[in-house]
Parts: structure tokens; sequence; C-alpha cells
């Protein structure tokens, strides 16, 4: 992608506001919101995949910043461009999103190190909200395991979940081989012996939306770093919510019971497959012709779980 053609799609992006996140990740008070989806509630999963980075925790607008004042000082890029050419390919490592704003441009390493030499700093004293850290434990105690899927390099992320508050049954991160997307999956798969149609995945970007769609797991997008609009134009059938505090919400109810009982019944999201018996009114979506940012996963490796 070049800068122009990034520039040009940002008519499609709706970053998060300046300053501030959404939901409790901001400090904001409280707003009723109801999730998008049809059938009253989602089946509950036995394996969590939780983006970090503008899902579990608010960092998303401090490594805006970072990202901003790197491209300004490497690339001499103007300071609103670079932030919304961040935002518009967030979810990739930092230094595939320089390749796709600058691609093959030499001062990309750089601009990369200086990215990460600077995260640590600014990142390391963020934590979960007493509220995330709430929902988690909620989704715990209904027999549903947990794991933080990120690319953030791996250090940055086993640094946060030794201090988050929470003991997460897997934690992975961006390196040796292992990236957010189909390398973090068939590690959760082999971990856990689950299959990837009983996960789903939780994401703040339409990047996270893309790899639920492509390795067929279900998705929650949460708004803030884009818009619930921005979302639904993009995953029609995905539900939405405005803080992670919101999700335990999604599977109460008959779908949600019922689905413990009936593991064929259906599932909304990008990666939903009709079931057998046809007990829910969703539908698997359209392929959408104008998809957003997207890159290639790298291969599988071992990596720690913890």
């Amino acid at each position: 992608m070049s800068l122009h053609s990034a520039a040009a799609d940002l008519s499609r992006v709706h970053p998060k506001r300046p300053g501030g996140g959404s939901g409790e990740l901001a400090g904001q008070a409280a707003e009723p919101s109801a999730a998008v989806g049809a059938g009253g509630g989602l089946r509950l999963p036995r394996v969590l995949l939780c983006d970090l980075d503008g899902t579990l925790i608010d960092s998303m607008p401090i490594l805006a910043d970072l990202a901003t004042e790197v491209m300004g000082q490497i690339h001499g890029t103007p300071s609103a461009l670079a932030r919304e050419l961040y935002i518009a390919t967030c979810g990739l490592p930092f230094f595939r999103q320089l390749e796709a704003v600058f691609p093959g441009d030499p001062r990309n390493a750089e601009a990369a190190r200086r990215f990460e030499a600077g995260k640590p700093e600014r990142c390391n004293h963020i934590r979960m909200p007493v509220e995330v850290i709430r929902a988690l434990d909620e989704m715990r105690s209904r027999g549903v395991l947990i794991a933080v899927s990120s690319n953030n390099g791996s250090e940055n992320v086993a640094a946060f979940a030794a201090s988050a508050g929470f003991a997460f049954d897997l934690v992975l991160g961006f390196g040796e081989g292992m990236s957010k997307g189909r390398p973090h999956i068939e590690r959760a798969e082999a971990v856990f012996g689950i299959d990837r149609a009983q996960m789903l995945f939780v994401g703040d970007s339409l990047h996270d939306g893309e790899i639920a769609e492509r390795e067929g797991l279900d998705f929650v997008g949460v708004a803030g770093t884009f818009s619930r609009e921005r979302f639904t134009l993009r995953f029609p059938e995905t539900p939405v919510i405005k803080r992670f505090s919101e999700l335990p919400r999604l599977f109460e109810g008959g779908w949600a019971a019922a689905s413990v009982r009936d593991p064929a019944a259906r599932k909304v999201g990008p990666g939903s497959r009709p079931g057998a018996g046809g007990q829910s009114s969703a539908h698997v979506p359209a392929p959408n012709p104008n998809p957003g940012p997207s890159a290639a996963l790298v291969a599988v490796a071992p990596a720690s779980t913890r």
C-alpha cells in the first residue's frame, strides 16, 4: 500500500477520538449499548482469544502517539496523517504497518526499532480496568479458557500478563515465528486440545475481524479504535460491543444456554458456519468486496504458554 493509497482509504476509517479510548478503557461513564447480532445471544465458546492493545488495555492512544512521532522523525510524515495511517493499519506488527504504508523504504527498519524500543516505557504501567477483569472472571466461571493473542512483542505481552491481576490460561505474542492469526490459533488448539470451531476471538481492529473470517473463528468487535459503524460495514453480522465488560452479556439467555446442549447450533460472526437444525435466524454474511488492510501470516513455531 502506498502512502497515497493508504491515505485515500482513510475515508472509510473512523479513528479513535483524540486522547481517549472507548467505554471503561478511557474512564468514561458507561452508556447503554446493545450488541449487534440476531438470535439474542451467542453460543458459549470453550476458548476465548483476546487481543491486547485496545481490547484488554487502553494502550492505543499512547501507541498512536508513539507511531506518529516515529513516522514524523524518520519519514517526515505530517502528524495528522501519520496518526491516521497508524490507525488504518493497526492490528499488524508495526514493521508490517510500515511496509504497508512505505513499501520497500530502507528507513522502515530504524522506524520499527525506535517504536519497539519506546513501547515498554510508555505502556508497561497500563493495567486492565477492574471491569475487564470482572468480565474475564465471569467468562472463566462459565468454564471458558482465556488466552491473550497479540501482535505486540512476546516480551511485552509476557510483562503485561505477569502484572495483569488475572491468570491467563495461555499468553501469545509476536516473535520467533508466532503471530496473531493461524500460528496463535494452531498453538491454542494444540495446548487446549480444542478445535477452533469452539473458539471466539475478541479484538478492536478490522484486521482482527479479517483473521477470524479467514481462519473460521467467531468474532466480536470492540468499538473504539474503529467505530461500530465501520465494523458493521465490513462485517454486517458481527456483534460489536462498546467495552469489553459487555462481553458476558452476549451469552446470556436462550441461545447461549441451548448451545451448551447443542454444539451444532449456529453462530454469529465472520467465522460462522451453518449448523444442523436451523435453530437460529442468523446467517453467514456475504463476502465484502472492499476489505480493509490485511497481511500474510508467518509460519508456526513453538512458544511459551505463560
